[in-house]
C-alpha cells in the first residue's frame, strides 16, 4: 500500500512531462524559419547534356544544391524543418545549379563525392541518393562533358570577382542613397540570395526603416541580391 502514492505521482509528473512536450512542440511549428518552400525560379539552369547523369545529380544532388528542392513531409515539421532549411540555404551559396556560376570544377565534384557527399544523414532518409562507385564516375563524367556547353552561363572572370562583377552602378547608387542614413551601403551590397522572397524582404525591412525605394528600383535591388 505504501508504494501506491510514490506511483501515483510518479504517474502524474510523466503525464505533465508529455503534455509539456506536445504543448512546447506545437509551439516551435509557429517559428517562420524552415516554413518557406516557395519553389525557386531558375535563373541559369546548368544544362546537362548526359540525362544519365542528369538524374543522379537530380537525386543526390539538388535536394540541397538546387531551386528544385523536394520538401518531404518530415522536414515540414519544426525543429527537422530548421535544419533542412540550413542545410539548403547554406547548400546553394556553394553550388547552385539553378544559378550556375562556374565555381565547380570536376575535380572538386569528384572530391566532394569521395569525402562524404551527399551526407549520410540524408542518403538515410533518401536511399536513392546514395551512390555506388560507378555511378559516381557516370555523374563526374557527365559534369564535365557538360562544362563546356554551359560556359557562357557563368559570370564573367575568376570566381572570387564574381561578386564585384556583378554589381552596377545603378544599384549601388540606390543602396548608397538607402543606406547611408543608417549605415554603410556595404551591409546590403554584401548580400546575396537565391530565394528572390528573401531579396524583397530585404528591401521591405529598409523601407520600414525610411529607405524610399521605387517599384523599379526594388526590381534592380532584387536581380543584384538573387544573381
Amino acid at each position: 500500500m505504501a508504494e501506491f502514492p510514490r506511483r501515483s505521482r510518479f504517474t502524474r509528473l510523466a503525464a505533465w512531462s508529455v503534455v509539456g512536450l506536445v504543448a512546447f512542440l506545437g509551439l516551435i511549428q509557429l517559428v517562420p524559419y524552415g516554413r518557406d518552400r516557395t519553389p525557386q525560379p531558375a535563373i541559369r539552369p546548368f544544362q546537362w547534356r548526359d540525362p544519365g547523369a542528369a538524374a543522379l545529380a537530380r537525386s543526390a544532388c539538388y535536394d540541397c544544391h538546387s531551386g528544385e528542392t523536394r520538401w518531404w513531409w518530415a522536414v515540414k515539421v519544426a525543429p527537422f524543418s530548421w535544419l533542412a532549411q540550413q542545410d539548403v540555404d547554406r547548400g546553394r551559396r556553394h553550388l547552385d545549379f539553378s544559378n550556375w556560376n562556374g565555381r565547380l570544377t570536376p575535380e572538386r565534384l569528384d572530391r566532394a563525392l569521395r569525402r562524404g557527399m551527399p551526407p549520410a544523414y540524408y542518403t538515410i532518409a533518401h536511399p536513392e541518393a546514395r551512390l555506388d562507385e560507378a555511378q559516381k564516375q557516370t555523374l563526374v563524367a557527365g559534369f564535365r562533358a557538360s562544362l563546356p556547353g554551359n560556359a557562357a552561363l557563368a559570370p564573367s572572370g575568376p570566381w572570387w570577382l564574381v561578386r564585384v562583377s556583378n554589381t552596377d552602378p545603378e544599384s549601388d547608387r540606390i543602396l548608397e542613397e538607402s543606406c547611408s542614413s543608417c549605415h554603410s551601403a556595404s551591409r546590403a551590397a554584401d548580400f546575396h540570395t537565391s530565394n528572390p522572397a528573401k531579396a524583397q524582404a530585404l528591401i521591405d525591412k529598409m523601407v520600414r526603416r525610411g529607405a524610399r525605394i521605387s517599384p523599379a528600383g526594388e526590381e534592380i535591388l532584387i536581380r543584384r541580391f538573387t544573381r
